[in-house]
């Protein structure tokens, strides 16, 4: 073969191999277009599907229905949220997987009790006496001063009233003790200026008590309280020991 032949032969071989590894860089760089344009029709998609929720959350506002604005909202705020989570497979998913695992072995060890962060509709209470109450007389609302849980910061311990933030149906239970033979006593659940529940309690043995529930629909700034019958005179100390507590309770069950 002749010098020329093989001259003509190289740079066919070189020719050749620049075409295909342009080939190759071409294949690729469209694949990479064609993976951007589909990211974009994904974000286009969640774009319009917000916009969707957007403009029915402003005819909601237009008719008054603050309930269906909020649900809309949600719906937003959740679509954000799911955007902002890795993949389920992606490196950051697995290790946030791993990190909230070893947090939980964590706590268990140290012997941690997590407490789940209240929602915005959450309200509950729970209170008991510190103190015996001796002798109180007729119309006395009783206080229970020793606050445990106040979610929604509706109950006042100094007063022993719960005033309902939000409009809602409510449950309220209330026990009370007492200590020594013969003594007897009536305790109302007042709703406002209104005695909506009543319990009794009389003193056969050592110990007795006596426990009430009622549920109430309430509107906001309502106020409930327990407090000793108005016209029938009680006898005998309301009892606090480490044995049992005299308390009051209330949650809410549906919140507006």
């Amino acid at each position: 073969m002749s010098y020329m032949h093989i001259s003509t032969a190289f740079v066919l071989y070189v020719a050749f191999n620049s075409f295909s590894a342009a080939e190759n860089i071409a294949r690729n760089e469209f694949d990479q277009v064609k993976n951007v344009m589909k990211m974009l029709q994904e974000k286009v998609k969640t774009q319009e599907a917000r916009i969707i929720d957007l403009e029915k959350e402003i005819e909601a506002l237009k008719n008054g229905d603050e309930g269906s604005s909020k649900r809309a909202m949600t719906e937003s705020r959740r679509q954000d949220e799911k955007e902002k989570q890795p993949p389920p497979h992606s490196y950051n998913h697995q290790k946030g997987k791993m990190i909230d695992m070893q947090d939980n072995v964590n706590q268990e060890k140290l012997g941690i009790r997590t407490v789940p962060a209240p929602t915005e509709c959450m309200i509950a209470f729970y209170a008991y006496m510190s103190t015996t109450e001796t002798y109180p007389g007729t119309h006395h609302t009783i206080i229970y001063d020793n606050e445990v849980t106040n979610i929604g910061n509706g109950y006042n311990r100094l007063s022993g009233i719960f005033t309902a933030p939000v409009d809602g149906v409510y449950v309220f239970s209330w026990t009370i003790f007492m200590g020594h033979p013969g003594e007897y006593k009536t305790i109302e659940l007042m709703l406002n200026s209104r005695r909506v529940g009543a319990s009794y309690v009389y003193d056969l043995n050592a110990y007795s008590s006596v426990s009430g529930t009622a549920v109430l629909s309430m509107q906001k700034n309502d106020i409930v309280f327990t407090r000793t019958f108005a016209t029938f005179p009680p006898h005998g100390a309301i009892l606090i020991d480490y044995l049992m507590r005299s308390a009051f309770t209330g949650w809410c069950l549906s919140c507006h």
